[in-house]
């Protein structure tokens, strides 16, 4: 038997008591308690602190139906799924739900715990309210922030859109007018006024591109192209700046057959560009040399090293270290008293890295700079190799689809004196029905026009049947973001210049988008007298007649239905109107309407049709009727007289 001095339970259960109480306090202050629970007997124990944060009074008797009923309706799910995994698991996950309290209010509260035998779990429970709201609160300044920036920069880049248009025919005109004028004195002002016009297209370029930078939106694209001729033309737009302050301006390895390559060719020449005019505006004397060369290669792909070589002044090694930084420009000063930003090497760095590849610079003080860019690409496929290495020479017949009549004009005479062929047309629509109706080399297609824009333009060229599907075409846009081009590309385009265009940069596109020319027999309207005589002779004149007739009513008629069919998204309709007229119409010969009604029903068949394209449909149906007026009034006086004696209502009760 155990001796147990009297008084000991006494002081035993005021222990007990005094911890009790220290454990409240303790839990009060950390705004956390403790609960137990026992499933197998819907036994529910809280401690003081938990009866607070839930709401309840002290006497009230917590159950499992009870403590449900407070969920939050749409946690009810997610506190069971952490039940569920205390007990497969032995441990309750911490988990945070919505309570709603007796008195109205909404908090949220976390859990944690884990399992005190079969069917009993212990854990704590503290209200977390304050810090969900603390986290909205930055999550919603955070994406403020965001919004601020996404807006700081997209009125950025329509400010630089409203500037490139303008600033493209400018420079377009300054260029033309260095060509025709052989003044010595007018061409020293041509040159300043052409300087000075890039210099502010530099600075607009710089700021655009360290506000894309900046928010993070630095996107690379991949698509085929010769890195031969993007790294010669990107030299040869340098020759002028260099020549100018009496500088050679040397390149080597760009001779021989074209490298086919899968990159960005945007980006590459806007990094060589950065490189070539730093180099040229801090060499006084000597020369600027430009080498490309291959260093290795990993599977399907090639790494190439760029070097750009200058005998300028030099940096000295502790400015060296400083000269990628976009917080710290070398010299940074000089640079903005000579027009630019001192952002074009952080630039530079920066895209350098998002191609994959790295830059770097060496530099010896009064002997000269050199900077290494390498960068990777894969290997274009096979059909953009033979494409390239079969490039056909001599003049091209190229349609140019521009708004702005300066540039319009402006282009138009550079590629006429370069001996192509060119139709110029003002907006989408006209783009459009061009390409149905003519055989083309060459689509340069602005990008932002009236009636159609040149996206919705390219996607319904795609749509037409081939040969005129497949004219390369070449956009040219002064909206130049990587997710725009992206847009471009997926609605079809082969190839993109941003504005403003420099005249050697796109004749050397140009060059490099060569095809042979489509088959003529794509292009125009012909009436097939054989067809109709056939029809004669096996019908009789009376159904030649009515089939005429129909034509020519259907001519006039469908394109109203279709259109109908089109504004109440009636897609199926508007297909069968579409190829009821087509096929109509090639039993009478060969239309450009029908390759436009071909274009029309692809584009129904993905339940979308551009307005302007019914527009042009309008319009190639109005010209169709002329010609077919015109071919009833020569066909034999027999068939002739038979349409006349044709009633409309004879076939258009029957449909």
């Amino acid at each position: 038997m155990t001796f147990q001095p009297r008084g000991s339970r006494s002081i035993s259960l005021e222990s007990t008591a005094e911890a009790n109480r220290l454990l409240t306090l303790a839990e009060s202050l950390a705004g956390m308690g403790h609960w137990r629970s026992d499933r197998s007997h819907n036994l529910y124990t809280w401690s003081p602190e938990i009866y607070r944060i839930l709401g309840f009074a002290a006497d009230t008797v917590p159950s499992r139906e009870l403590i449900r009923a407070h969920y939050h309706p749409d946690d009810v799910d997610k506190a069971d799924l952490a039940v569920a995994e205390t007990f497969r698991t032995g441990s309750l996950p911490t988990t945070r739900l919505r309570w709603l309290r007796p008195d109205g209010r909404t908090i949220h509260i976390q859990i944690a715990g884990q399992l005190d035998g079969p069917e009993t779990m212990i854990g704590i429970l503290r209200d977390v309210t304050e810090e969900v709201e603390t986290e909205r609160a930055l999550i919603a300044a955070r994406d403020q922030a965001r919004a601020a920036e996404r807006t700081r920069a997209e009125m950025l880049e329509v400010v630089s859109h409203e500037i490139r248009t303008p600033m493209h025919g400018l420079l377009a005109a300054i260029d033309a007018l260095r060509r025709e004028l052989q003044d010595g004195p007018r061409q020293a002002q041509l040159a300043s006024l052409s300087h000075a016009a890039s210099t502010v297209m530099g600075v607009v370029d710089d700021m655009l591109d360290y506000s894309r930078i900046e928010s993070g939106r630095v996107v690379i694209e991949s698509i085929n192209f010769d890195l031969v001729s993007v790294v010669r033309t990107t030299v040869d737009l340098h020759n002028g700046a260099a020549t100018a302050k009496g500088l050679g301006l040397d390149a080597f390895g760009l001779d021989g057959e074209p490298r086919p390559v899968r990159g960005d060719p945007a980006r590459l020449q806007q990094l060589l560009s950065n490189l070539i005019s730093n180099a040229i505006k801090f060499t006084e004397r000597g020369r600027v040399s430009i080498s490309l060369s291959p260093t290795r290669s990993d599977g399907d792909t090639d790494w190439w090293m760029i070097i750009v070589r200058d005998s300028g002044r030099g940096i000295g090694q502790e400015a060296l270290g400083r000269i990628f930084s976009r917080g710290e420009q070398v010299d940074a000063a000089r640079m903005r008293l000579q027009g630019r930003t001192g952002l074009g090497l952080a630039i530079s760095q920066q895209l350098a890295e998002a191609m994959g590849g790295s830059i770097a610079a060496s530099s010896d003080p009064g002997k000269g700079t050199t900077f290494s860019v390498e960068l990777p690409f894969k290997r274009a496929d096979a059909a953009a190799t033979d494409a390239m290495a079969g490039k056909a020479t001599g003049p091209m017949r190229i349609l140019l689809a521009e708004d702005n009549p300066i540039n319009r004009r402006l282009m138009a005479g550079l590629l006429a004196r370069e001996g192509h062929d060119v139709v110029a047309v003002d907006d989408g629509r006209k783009a459009l029905g061009a390409v149905a109706t003519q055989p083309f080399d060459l689509v340069l297609m602005d990008m932002q026009m009236p009636e159609l824009d040149g996206i919705e333009a390219t996607r319904a060229i795609r749509a037409l049947d081939p040969p005129a599907a497949n004219t390369p075409i070449l956009a040219i846009s002064a909206d130049s973001m990587p997710e725009r081009r992206r847009v471009y590309f997926e609605a079809g385009i082969d190839s993109f210049l941003p504005k403003p265009i420099v005249s050697g940069q796109l004749l050397d596109m140009i060059g490099t988008m060569r095809r042979n020319r489509p088959a003529t027999s794509a292009a125009g309207d012909s009436f097939d007298r054989e067809r109709l005589n056939l029809l004669v002779e096996t019908a009789g004149y009376a159904d030649a007649a009515v089939l005429m007739k129909m034509l020519m009513f259907d001519v006039s008629d469908r394109p109203r239905r279709i259109a109908a069919a089109v504004r109440a998204q009636a897609w199926d309709l508007a297909m069968a109107e579409t190829e009821a007229l087509r096929t109509l119409l090639d039993s009478f010969g060969t239309f450009s309407l029908s390759r436009l009604l071909a274009a029309i029903a692809r584009q129904c068949a993905r339940q979308t049709c551009p307005p302007a394209v019914i527009d042009e449909l309008f319009d190639q149906a109005s010209k169709l009727g002329v010609l077919l007026q015109h071919e009833i009034g020569a066909v034999p006086a027999q068939i002739a007289q038979a349409i006349d004696n044709v009633v409309e209502t004879d076939f258009i009760r029957n449909r």
